[in-house]
């Protein structure tokens, strides 16, 4: 048990790096981006609220695309932090936290659900 939970700290540790990382990759290119782009001719942040918007965005190199793209995968990083933790959780057959962890994974998706019905 003692060495799984290890196991998980040492996994959730590793997804929070890369998952930071790539964020801050994404945000410094669209930095780079906004810079390059001096001429005006920027679209706006509320043309990329969706993923397809967002994909086609970044292949334009569209600076705020790729800033946007930065904050998803900084948002569901804790996100694929907790999805993780419910695995391993699961696998240790430690049912009490299966459960705490679905129900932090629940009020996860419902708080994104209001923020895309809200937005």
């Amino acid at each position: 048990m003692k060495n799984e939970i290890n196991r998980l700290e040492m996994m959730i540790g590793k997804i929070m790096r890369v998952g930071v990382s790539i964020a801050i990759v994404l945000m410094v290119i669209g930095m780079g981006l906004t810079l390059l782009k001096t001429n005006g001719n920027l679209a706006q942040y509320r043309e990329f609220t969706h993923l397809p918007a967002i994909w086609q965005g970044m292949l334009a190199l569209q600076p705020a695309a790729w800033l946007m793209a930065g904050l998803l995968v900084l948002i569901f990083t804790p996100v694929l932090r907790v999805v993780t933790s419910i695995f391993v959780f699961a696998g240790v057959r430690d049912w009490t936290y299966v459960i705490i962890t679905l129900c932090v994974l629940l009020i996860l998706i419902i708080a994104i659900i209001f923020g895309f019905i809200k937005g």
